[in-house]
């Protein structure tokens, strides 16, 4: 749902088809954009390519099933030198409310975004970003990739639906030949095989609501995709994801005083709630 609502938005925004634009600045160091071939018309290998998802045991694996589908996560993610917390809210209509704060080094950044139309987006951050088309890449990119990667994490380690854990367990997942691919409209993470995840799992307060701790360890990859030999990366992730059913909307009463709303690259000025925001954006 996330990916299907952003890559209509980022078609509207930018004017073109996705892959064949240029991949923008990476939103945050880890995991390494870099890792990704920077997108040409054909981004297809001769024989099998683990850069696509697929079913075989040469294709990535991707979040595309029941696990992918949370109604809210709240996420914690750590390695050397970067920790990041992230919230994503989905409603059914395709409503998405992202929160973002990264520690890079000593560097940092964070926001808050809603998108609410295929066209029209509110935000509040104190970066500053280089193009109107290029706000929703910078904002909300890490957020949908690392939210997917625990997806894929939790779905392998649990190997059933998120209503079967009805108590703490343990669960690990690996693979040996298989990458891990996530992606945002205009740029994707790889994770190389061998790669492995132990972690544990189990029912929180609120009903449909699940918490975790997932320690994932794996080989990055150069521009090509290849993984890199001898070197092995670990991520944490911490969190909680609610599968209870999602809101039919962000409510029209949500506050966006202050924020800075864009309608097609063209900001909306005037409007205090979410409600008036749509209204304006007709």
């Amino acid at each position: 749902m996330i990916l299907r609502a952003l890559f209509l938005l980022v078609v509207s925004c930018a004017g073109g088809p996705l892959l064949a634009q240029t991949v923008p600045p990476a939103v945050a160091p880890l995991p390494d954009t870099s890792g990704v071939p920077k997108a040409s018309g054909n981004l297809r290998l001769p024989g099998p390519d683990p850069r696509q998802c697929g079913s075989s045991k040469y294709d990535a694996i991707c979040a595309e099933g029941r696990w992918a589908q949370f109604s809210n996560l709240k996420l914690n993610v750590t390695a050397p030198r970067f920790e990041a917390d992230y919230t994503i809210e989905q409603a059914a209509n395709n409503d998405i409310h992202v929160t973002y704060r990264e520690e890079i080094g000593e560097r940092r950044r964070g926001g808050e975004i809603v998108v609410f139309s295929v066209s029209t987006f509110a935000y509040r951050s104190r970066e500053e970003f280089p193009e109107p088309g290029s706000i929703i890449d910078y904002m909300m990119s890490s957020p949908i990739m690392l939210g997917s990667l625990a997806a894929v994490l939790l779905d392998h380690g649990v190997l059933g639906a998120p209503a079967s854990v009805t108590k703490p367990r343990s669960i690990t997942a690996s693979s040996r030949t298989q990458f891990i691919r996530t992606a945002a409209p205009r740029t994707a993470i790889l994770y190389a095989p061998p790669w492995s995840m132990t972690g544990t799992v189990r029912p929180a307060a609120a009903a449909g609501e699940l918490a975790f701790t997932l320690t994932f360890r794996y080989r990055p990859v150069d521009r090509q995709g290849r993984a890199l030999e001898g070197k092995t990366d670990t991520i944490t992730l911490k969190g909680d994801v609610s599968y209870a059913p999602m809101r039919p909307a962000l409510p029209e009463s949500f506050d966006v005083t202050g924020w800075k709303i864009q309608r097609d690259d063209a900001p909306l000025a005037g409007v205090a709630t979410l409600g008036e925001a749509r209204k304006a954006a007709e």
